[in-house]
């Protein structure tokens, strides 16, 4: 049995998993996630701020402890950094002030290797999903559209966009809730980006949406309606009505709905079912599955395989 930890820094948050691999499984035995919200500003001057560093710092050293009490030296971690990073034009100001202040390697994945990742990750939980399917991982700086075989892995489509639940915010929403005029602004962007790669995204192919926001779309989901899981399926109509109510409250009264799960978030994950509901409208999606896993447990399966 081989213990190894992966941590997925995207722009909102920065989350650990540590898991056991044997046999060629994957599994997990400690999660965490916390908001860093590395991403502030970085649509706007395209750098990274000395403040979301410091924020970066505090949970990178957070998780460094945690792995060492799992016994994993920190030469045995491993981080994939994902929009926010990418995005930076003081990228290597950003690796080195890690390297420096945790010991930990930086690692910034581009858009292809996350879509990749992410897909892995999502399906390594589905196991009654067999053969083409599309998942969709909506992050604080870009979302991930990606078909492949969830049998195999193998990818045939796969697509990074520069939308998602940060840049969306920063960029059309002043007040919450959001004026009539900047939801139809937010939305007609991200059509607009949604017709610049056309997928072969369709109705006739499961639709699982991986971590973030659809995690916490799931688990609202299911305390409303008293399901026992947050790993169930949303139709169209359902993530529509979540869109519009979520769209249409002040910032307590989203924070309200679940402060454990929505502190750090309650700004931004209206954004993110207004990506989830125009992606589901545009490819004509009926229902989306919730997967309980994303990129992080994608990139340990990567660790995995590397073995």
């Amino acid at each position: 049995m081989t213990r190894l930890a992966a941590i997925d820094v995207g722009t909102n948050t920065a989350q650990l998993l540590i898991a056991d691999v044997h046999g060629g499984t994957m599994t997990p035995q400690h999660e965490a996630s916390r908001v860093v919200r590395l991403g502030e500003g970085v649509d706007a001057d395209r750098r990274v701020r000395p403040a979301a560093m410091a924020r970066l710092k505090a949970a990178l050293l957070d998780y460094r402890a945690t792995a060492a009490r799992f016994g994993i030296a920190p030469d045995a971690i491993y981080i994939g950094a994902t929009s926010a990073s990418r995005d930076a034009h003081n990228q290597a100001e950003l690796i080195e002030y890690v390297r420096r202040e945790t010991g930990l390697t930086y690692t910034i994945i581009s858009g292809d290797e996350e879509a990749q990742w992410s897909f892995a990750g999502a399906v390594s939980a589905l196991g009654d999903v067999d053969g083409s399917c599309a998942v969709i991982d909506i992050g604080g700086g870009s979302t991930e559209l990606i078909v492949g075989d969830a049998a195999t892995g193998a990818l045939t489509h796969r697509h990074s966009y520069d939308m998602g639940t940060v840049r969306i915010a920063e960029r059309f929403f002043a007040n919450q809730p959001p004026a009539p005029d900047a939801i139809a602004a937010a939305e007609q962007f991200v059509r607009d980006l949604l017709h610049t790669t056309p997928l072969p995204v369709t109705a006739d192919i499961p639709f699982i949406g991986a971590a973030g926001t659809a995690r916490v779309l799931g688990a609202l989901h299911a305390k409303e309606v008293g399901a026992a899981s947050p790993d169930l399926t949303l139709t169209q109509a359902e993530v529509t009505a979540w869109r519009n109510r979520l769209l249409a409250l002040p910032f307590p009264d989203v924070l309200a709905l679940d402060p454990a799960l929505l502190t750090g978030r309650a700004d931004v994950f209206p954004a993110g079912l207004l990506i989830l509901d125009t992606v589901m409208r545009h490819f004509s999606i009926p229902a989306c599955r919730i997967s309980p896993r994303g990129l992080k447990h994608g990139l340990a399966v990567r660790l995995m395989q590397s073995l």
